[in-house]
């Protein structure tokens, strides 16, 4: 009997704490509460609370999370664009030295040059990466336990593949827009006929009179180079850091979930920052065909050595945890309000 037992709320999701629970068996309720223990969120969520995708209100979570994600998208955008400045610079400069140029030449229109893009594509590809997160988590999580793997490790395993296969759904939306999006926060910071040529209409034209189609998926290989290992990375990352915190009371959840989005993220900047410098590199070629990128990355490797595949790297991580640890913290209370 659980009722006369003391409930607790971790990650806005209400948790019952019970005597150790018996081992479940197929077709068992209780059994359904343990096996969501290896996912990273709290160890036990009662009946009816919405994990999987038949229990969710997608259409209302794809509606409500989309316009959070889109009004956080517009706080963090001057990260960004300072990030992106600083890896298509000539010349390496630091945060605070690319943001006074910018502030300089554009004032503060220059740190939202190219959101209009991004807001346009940001919607349709947080809705693909939403889709195929909570599409394919509850899969890969009967697969590691089918295959005996349990605990951290399955949340891992699983939430790690989950995220690639959203990385993969958002990016092949997503791509035309970065790359108009690139060209427009570059050119806006640059003074002159560039300047006047930053706005994306003129972008967009310039870029099908010259490439077509394909221009607009140029970096598009690299992108998912650096982005399909950073979704798994993240996802890993967040879900055995939520795994081995659960039960342990460091902290209150909200600081336990911002933490480990944070360290989720110093761990995909880590990784995926050199490819981050290098897509940022060919989707600003100035030549009508990309130029190749190991061309691109001995060139920065002979000129600045390994710092130079790290450039943005400050402003980036920066963003990259301020948005995930917010998205993390109001998306399991989001699940819970959107199921069915």
């Amino acid at each position: 009997d659980l009722a006369p037992r003391r409930r607790s709320t971790r990650a806005g999701v209400c948790a019952t704490a019970a005597a150790p629970a018996r081992m479940p068996t197929r077709g068992d309720s209780r059994g359904t509460l343990l096996r969501r223990t290896t996912t990273g969120l709290p160890i036990f969520e009662p009946p009816g609370e919405a994990d999987d995708l038949e229990e969710l209100d997608l259409p209302k979570l794809l509606l409500v999370g989309s316009a959070f994600y889109t009004g956080l998208n517009c706080c963090t955008y001057p990260l960004a664009v300072i990030k992106t400045r600083m890896q298509a610079s000539a010349v390496s400069m630091g945060s605070l030295e690319a943001a006074g140029e910018l502030w300089r030449i554009s004032g503060i229109r220059g740190f939202y040059a190219g959101i209009g893009p991004v807001l346009l594509g940001a919607l349709p590809a947080r809705a693909g990466y939403i889709t195929a997160l909570e599409g394919t988590k509850a899969f890969w999580q009967a697969r590691a336990e089918a295959a005996g793997v349990t605990g951290p490790t399955a949340a891992a395993a699983s939430n790690g593949a989950a995220g690639f296969g959203a990385v993969l759904a958002s990016q092949t939306i997503y791509t035309p827009c970065d790359v108009v999006t690139q060209r427009v926060m570059v050119a806006s910071g640059s003074g002159g006929a560039a300047a006047a040529d930053a706005s994306a209409a003129h972008v967009v034209r310039d870029i099908w009179s010259t490439s077509g189609w394909s221009g607009f998926y140029r970096g598009f290989g690299v992108t998912l180079i650096a982005y399909l290992p950073g979704g798994s990375v993240w996802w890993a990352a967040y879900g055995g850091a939520r795994s081995a915190a659960t039960g342990q009371q460091l902290m209150p959840d909200l600081a336990e979930l911002a933490l480990a989005a944070t360290w989720a993220s110093l761990w995909t900047v880590a990784v995926t920052s050199p490819l981050d410098v290098l897509k940022t590199r060919v989707q600003l070629a100035p030549s009508r065909v990309a130029p190749p990128v190991l061309t691109i990355g001995r060139e920065l490797l002979r000129s600045e050595g390994f710092a130079g595949l790290y450039r943005g790297f400050l402003p980036r991580w920066s963003q990259a945890s301020i948005f995930s640890g917010s998205v993390i913290s109001l998306y399991e209370h989001l699940k819970r309000i959107c199921k069915k």
